[in-house]
């Protein structure tokens, strides 16, 4: 595809940017509030905790916005409108400028989150609307070359979707990372959002996983008062994440 024919809006999906052939059972674990069994705890002599978490969609947009101050291939278009945002039971992902090698695209992102398993979490990218666009460099003068009717024309460069998503997925894992180091610093706790929640995007499946750690919760509650904690249950709100901890039951 070339850029004159990516001018307008393209629709994409993880297979040649068509959900024509995604079932719902491709997801099986992908359910709006999806639960893991709790952990068992031996013994009865530690405290035990359920409790939940919330990550507000405005952080998430937060660590965003200190990205694209400090990158020049991320802008956010409208700094007074949301970039992450519920739309049913999926994720919808806007209002973002991405320049992937020369070409400005405008991605309107479908995601599910969902919980694989206790103390894992995977995001899977459903479609992307692609809005792209190309201007010249100034500094070459790319784009304005007379054109010599004897040689063939350069179309330009291709837009390319994996190339694409990879850039995507890396800024909203660096968001994502930016956000909860943050709220690490203001603790005053000396770790790192990679010990707490690595996170992996996989481009063969479209699919952004993370490992959650409660290494973290050490520096709230003294070890061997309370039992070791784990990731059970996942839910999207209408104005962030949820997550459920417990402890062994």
């Amino acid at each position: 595809m070339t850029v004159a024919a990516a001018a307008g809006c393209l629709s994409a999906s993880a297979s040649g940017f068509d959900l024509a052939g995604f079932r719902a059972a491709d997801i099986p674990a992908a359910n709006y509030a999806l639960k893991a069994s709790a952990p068992l705890q031996a013994g009865d002599d530690l405290v035990g905790v359920d409790m939940t978490l919330r990550i507000p969609f405005k952080a998430l947009k937060k660590g965003m916005e200190h990205i694209a101050a400090s990158v020049s291939g991320l802008t956010i278009i409208d700094p007074a409108a949301p970039v992450f945002s519920k739309a049913g039971e999926f994720l919808k992902i806007s209002n973002i400028r991405v320049n992937c090698n020369g070409i400005v695209v405008v991605p309107v992102i479908t995601a599910k989150p969902y919980l694989e398993g206790r103390d894992r979490m995977a995001v899977r990218i459903l479609k992307v609307q692609v809005h792209a666009s190309m201007t010249p460099d100034a500094a070459t003068g790319a784009n304005f070359r007379p054109v010599d009717n004897r040689a063939p024309v350069d179309p330009g460069p291709e837009i390319n979707q994996e190339e694409i998503m990879v850039l995507v997925s890396d800024f909203l894992i660096e968001s994502a990372y930016d956000a909860i180091n943050e709220d690490l610093k203001e603790r005053n706790i000396p770790m790192k959002a990679q010990q707490i929640v690595p996170m992996k995007y996989n481009k063969t499946d479209w699919t952004m996983r993370a490992t959650v750690s409660s290494k973290v919760l050490d520096y709230f509650i003294h070890p061997g008062i309370v039992g070791e904690m784990h990731l059970t249950g996942f839910a999207l709100g209408a104005t962030g994440m949820v997550l459920t901890v417990q402890t062994a039951q």
